[in-house]
C-alpha cells in the first residue's frame, strides 16, 4: 500500500514562522487514522532550490513506487521557486501522485485549480527574492558603515570583537602570519621577485594559505593585491577608485586604516583587477603594510598584466586592441565549432549587459586589415612621415604631464572634501586616470614606430599584422554590429 508523504520545511527558527512540529500536526488533519505516513523534514533550509536532503529522499521514494500522496502545510514549503516547483509537479504526475496543500484548498487536476497553484508559487518566488534583496541590502548598508561583512579573516589577521556605532561586531587583527605578509610584500619588489619565486619560498618554509593549502601564483597574486593590508591614505583610495570601486572614506580620512572591499556575491572580486560595482570602505583595524609599497607591488603587477595581455593571444592578431564600446573590457577570442569568436570579457564575467553581437575574428580582422592597409599606403605616401614623430611625442608627453598634475590636485582634495563632493572627485580622478593610460600608449608607439620599414599589409605574416595593429591602433571598439578602429 502507498503512503502519503508529509513534506515539512522551516528555513530559520523565528518566533513568526510555523514549526516543523506544528506543520505536521496541521498536515496530519489531512490524513485518514489508519492511512499510512511518511514524514520528511528538512531543517534550517531555503526554498530556493531542491539541494535538500529530506526533499531529495522524498523523490526517490516516489520514483520507486512508495508513494501515492505529497501533503505539505503550504505551497511555498515544498519549494519557492516556479521552475522547481513545475519540475516537481511533472515528476508527481509522471508517477501518479496527488499534491494538495493543507492551507490552499483548490483541485489541481482542473486547468483552474493548476492556474491558482502556478500562481501562488509565483508569489512565493516574489516573497522568496524580496527577503533576500532585504537581508542583502541591510548588509550591504552594514558593510558601508564599516561593520563586519563576515566570512573568513584574510591571511595574517584573526577577528576580535569589538564596537562600532554602539553596537557590537568584529575587526581584524595581525596575528602570527602578519611578518609573512609584509616579508611577501618587500620581496616582490626586489629584482629578483615574482609571483613564482615568494610563493615557492613560502612553500618550502611551511607557510600555508588560511585554509591550509599551497601558495601558488595565484594565490600570492590575490593577496598582494587585497587592500586590505595596505595602510590606506587618500593615494590608495584613488587608486582603488580608478579600478571602478566607489569609495566610502570619513571626513578626515583616518591614517594607516585597511580597507574593506564590498560588493554584492554576484559580483566575483577573486583579481581584484576590476572593481565596478564594489565598494571601498576604511575598515576599522590598522594596515600591515606601507602604501607606498603596497601601490609599488600594484604597478608592478599592473605592468605584468598588461605584458600578459596585451597581444599574446595565438588565435587572433587583433589580441590586446579590441574592446567593448560599452564597458571598456578587451574582447577575448573564442574557439568555436568552426570558427574563432570575440566575446566581451566584461559580459563573460557578468558586469557588462550592452555587449550584443559575437563577432567572428576573421570578420573583424577583414575590416580592420582594410583600415590598417590604407594607414600604410597613406604613411608611404607620404614618405614615411618620420619628420614630425619628435614634435608629436614632446606634444603627446606634455599633455601627458598636464593630466597627471591634474590628477594628483585632485587626488590631494579627497581628505579635504565633504561626503558629497568624493563621488564627484573619484569619478574624475578615475577619467584622468584612463585619459593618462591612453596617452601612455600613444606615448610608447610615437617612440617605437618606424613605419617606413613596414612591408605592404598583403606580405604581413600574422605576428607582423599583430606587431603593426598594435603600433598603429589605440584601440579597436566593438559597439553590436560595428567596428570602430582608432588609429594613433
Amino acid at each position: 500500500m502507498k503512503k502519503t508523504a508529509i513534506y515539512v520545511r522551516q528555513s530559520a527558527d523565528r518566533a513568526d514562522s510555523v514549526s516543523l512540529e506544528t506543520q505536521e500536526a496541521l498536515c496530519r488533519q489531512d490524513t485518514a487514522p489508519d492511512e499510512p505516513v511518511a514524514v520528511y523534514s528538512d531543517r534550517g533550509y531555503s526554498g530556493r532550490n531542491t539541494e535538500r536532503p529530506a526533499l531529495q529522499q522524498m523523490m526517490l521514494a516516489a520514483e520507486r513506487g512508495e508513494i501515492g500522496r505529497v501533503l505539505v502545510y503550504k505551497l511555498d514549503r515544498i519549494s519557492r521557486n516556479l521552475a522547481d516547483f513545475t519540475g516537481l509537479l511533472r515528476i508527481f504526475g509522471e508517477n501518479g501522485i496527488a499534491f494538495s496543500s493543507h492551507t490552499e484548498h483548490f483541485e489541481t487536476g482542473t486547468p483552474m485549480g493548476q492556474a491558482m497553484q502556478s500562481l501562488l508559487m509565483v508569489f512565493a518566488q516574489l516573497e522568496r527574492e524580496t527577503i533576500s534583496g532585504r537581508v542583502r541590502d541591510a548588509a550591504f548598508a552594514r558593510a558601508k558603515c564599516g561593520f563586519d561583512p563576515g566570512g573568513p579573516p584574510p591571511f595574517g589577521f584573526r577577528k576580535i570583537p569589538a564596537m562600532l556605532l554602539g553596537r557590537h561586531t568584529q575587526m581584524l587583527s595581525p596575528d602570527a602570519g602578519a611578518e609573512a605578509v609584509r616579508e611577501a610584500f618587500a620581496a616582490y619588489l626586489t629584482a629578483e621577485g615574482s609571483l613564482r619565486t615568494v610563493s615557492e619560498a613560502w612553500n618550502r618554509a611551511g607557510i600555508r594559505t588560511a585554509r591550509g593549502g599551497r601558495w601558488s601564483s595565484g594565490s600570492l597574486r590575490r593577496l598582494l593585491r587585497n587592500p586590505v593590508y595596505a595602510k590606506a591614505d587618500a593615494q590608495v583610495f584613488a587608486y582603488l577608485s580608478s579600478k571602478g570601486a566607489v569609495l566610502c572614506v570619513p571626513e578626515p580620512l583616518p591614517p594607516g586604516h585597511g580597507v574593506s572591499l564590498y560588493a554584492d556575491r554576484r559580483i566575483c572580486l577573486s583579481r581584484f583587477t576590476d572593481l565596478h560595482g564594489a565598494y571601498a570602505v576604511c575598515a576599522l583595524h590598522e594596515g600591515i603594510v606601507e602604501p607606498e609599497i603596497w601601490l609599488a607591488c600594484q604597478k608592478k603587477l599592473d605592468a605584468h598584466r598588461r605584458r600578459r595581455t596585451a597581444g599574446t593571444g595565438g588565435k587572433t592578431w587583433l589580441s590586446g586592441v579590441l574592446y567593448c564600446k560599452f564597458c571598456g573590457s578587451a574582447m577575448t577570442a573564442v574557439q568555436g565549432r568552426s570558427a574563432v569568436y570575440l566575446v566581451c570579457g566584461g559580459k563573460k564575467r557578468g558586469i557588462c549587459k550592452g555587449a550584443g553581437t559575437v563577432w567572428r575574428a576573421d570578420t573583424a580582422e577583414e575590416l580592420v586589415g582594410a583600415v590598417l592597409d590604407a594607414r600604410l599606403r597613406e604613411i608611404a605616401a607620404c614618405g614615411g612621415g618620420s619628420h614630425d614623430s619628435g614634435a608629436a611625442a614632446r606634444k603627446l608627453q606634455e599633455e601627458l604631464d598636464a593630466a597627471m598634475m591634474q590628477r594628483e590636485r585632485l587626488i590631494g582634495r579627497l581628505t579635504q572634501c565633504s561626503a558629497e563632493e568624493i563621488a564627484v572627485l573619484t569619478e574624475a580622478a578615475a577619467r584622468i586616470a584612463s585619459h593618462c593610460e591612453t596617452l601612455r600608449r600613444r606615448l610608447d608607439a610615437a617612440a617605437h614606430v618606424q613605419p617606413a620599414a613596414l612591408p605592404e599589409w598583403s606580405a604581413l605574416d600574422f605576428s607582423g599584422r599583430k606587431t603593426a595593429a598594435q603600433i598603429l591602433l589605440q584601440g579597436v571598439f566593438a559597439e553590436g554590429g560595428t567596428l570602430c578602429a582608432v588609429l594613433q
